[in-house]
């Protein structure tokens, strides 16, 4: 099932940034300058933006607008056939920078943002290391192994100190912001825990130092700065997405939530990382095609939304939301389904509650959906041959208008399970259960509480092995 978006949210997160640029004066004075034109240009998340075009025959070039303000953040300006200069918008919207052509960033000059003089002063000396690297690099077949590590690690440690040094001169500079998100997270050395008997305790070393890892992987991160969302994607993004698609992967419910709501905390002091994370949060766990995450959704909209933290959004998009999370509630997983009852073939009348089995699945489908016509044989070829080991029951509602063709599709496949009508029951199960796609399928013990959902055919084997063995948690 494709899931629907969190549309006002997206449309809303567009729009901030958008509108988050404002009145702006920015001079790009290139000396020898051949080209006739230059982009200006900024990252957002791990895409890239052009802003504004200017053209000059003299290599004197001005940006401007009355009507926009830039937020903070690592811009460019390029020519159109690719070359480009990175610079810094830190608070200063109205400065210069004059350089000459064939070393743009080498030779700059600023002068009206004292943010980012000290940017180009840090991406000088950077660069003068990155020369000496490259020159050592050609030199490497003329040194031996130790000679050549040893200077490496000389210009590694160099690098290192210019990258302190200037964290610790000018800590408020986004550049500082940007140098500390890019730092890994150190764990600290942990004595190796001793069992009983002597023996030493690697699993639980292990665990205790993943729980720091994953616990400080934004110690370095300062949440605040509104900056580091417009930085190349190798600075924030990318390790924020490796971050729930790797680290919390196989993290409970639970633990996703506790996490995600300690990011959002640190984020308060920033508007807009607070709405980024509230949105892309919600919105990840929204279309998370795992099992059970569905469940994450849920909260986020409870703390978040319904609490009325998310008021940058009109009260009717707030309510859409509302409705679909609290519809939703229903079906997570732990979650007691009502009774369904509906005539089968002959019309006579079945009910969930009634049967009596380990696991119940239930099955919303249609003959007419092509997904079904697939799933729905091999979900039969799994029963057939397992409903005694696992002492399953099927109750199969069919939500087509055309009952001929159920009945016709039932006798050529030989579905011989519970084949009931939905057309006819005891209550809406198509609003109640959220019935947009077909085929839907819940597994329910015997008490009829939801204890899987959304399971491919392929996959049902393994569910109910986990489930049995009592394996399946969330």
């Amino acid at each position: 099932m494709k899931l629907k978006s969190l549309l006002p949210l997206t449309v809303l997160c567009l729009a901030f940034v958008q509108e988050a640029f404002s009145q702006y004066k920015i001079n790009v004075d290139i000396k020898d300058c051949k080209d006739t034109a230059l982009i200006l240009g900024y990252y957002y998340l791990d895409k890239t933006y052009a802003l504004d075009t200017a053209f000059s025959k003299s290599g004197d070039f001005k940006f401007r607008s009355k009507e926009k303000k830039l937020d903070d953040g690592i811009y460019f300006f390029s020519t159109f056939d690719g070359r480009f200069c990175e610079f810094i918008i830190d608070k200063d919207m109205n400065f210069t920078l004059k350089t000459q052509e064939g070393d743009w960033a080498g030779q700059m000059k600023v002068r009206g943002s004292k943010p980012s003089e000290q940017y180009f002063e840090y991406i000088k000396a950077s660069n003068l290391l990155s020369d000496k690297a490259r020159e050592l690099s050609m030199r490497k077949d003329s040194l031996t192994k130790e000679e050549y590590d040893e200077k490496i690690k000389v210009l590694r440690l160099q690098n290192d100190t210019l990258k302190e040094e200037f964290i610790r001169k000018y800590p408020d500079n986004l550049l500082s912001k940007v140098l500390q998100a890019t730092k890994p997270v150190i764990v600290p050395q942990m004595e190796v825990p001793v069992n009983d008997d002597g023996t030493q305790d690697s699993a639980l070393w292990n665990m205790q130092r993943w729980v720091y890892y994953k616990h400080h992987y934004f110690d370095n991160v300062d949440l605040t700065c509104d900056g580091l969302l417009h930085t190349p994607a190798a600075v924030f993004y990318r390790n924020y997405n490796r971050y729930w698609d790797e680290v919390m992967k196989y993290e409970s419910n639970d633990s996703i939530l506790y996490y995600a709501s300690s990011l959002i905390d640190k984020s308060r002091g920033s508007e807009k990382m607070f709405r980024f994370l509230l949105h892309n949060i919600t919105e990840r766990y929204l279309q998370s095609p795992i099992m059970g995450h569905d469940k994450i959704y849920v909260e986020m909209i409870k703390r978040y939304f319904k609490s009325g933290e998310a008021d940058w959004l009109a009260p009717s998009d707030i309510e859409k939301e509302v409705a679909r999370a609290e519809k939703w509630e229903n079906l997570l997983i732990g979650k007691l389904v009502p009774n369904i009852a509906c005539p089968d073939t002959n019309n006579i009348w079945h009910d969930v509650y009634s049967l009596e089995a380990d696991y119940k699945i239930v099955i919303f489908w249609s003959p007419d959906c092509g997904h079904c016509s697939t799933e729905i044989p091999k979900l039969y070829d799994f029963y057939s041959k397992n409903r005694d080991k696992y002492k399953i029951k099927v109750f199969a509602i069919n939500t087509e208008d055309n009952i001929e063709h159920w009945k016709k599709f039932i006798v050529e496949k030989g579905l011989n399970w519970i084949n009931v009508n939905g057309l006819v029951a005891n209550f809406d199960w198509r609003d109640y259960f959220d019935i947009v796609k077909t085929p839907v399928i819940f597994i329910l013990n015997k008490d009829n509480v939801i204890v899987a959902k959304n399971v491919q055919a392929d996959n049902m084997e393994a569910i109910m092995e986990l489930l049995k063995e009592g394996k399946l948690k969330f």
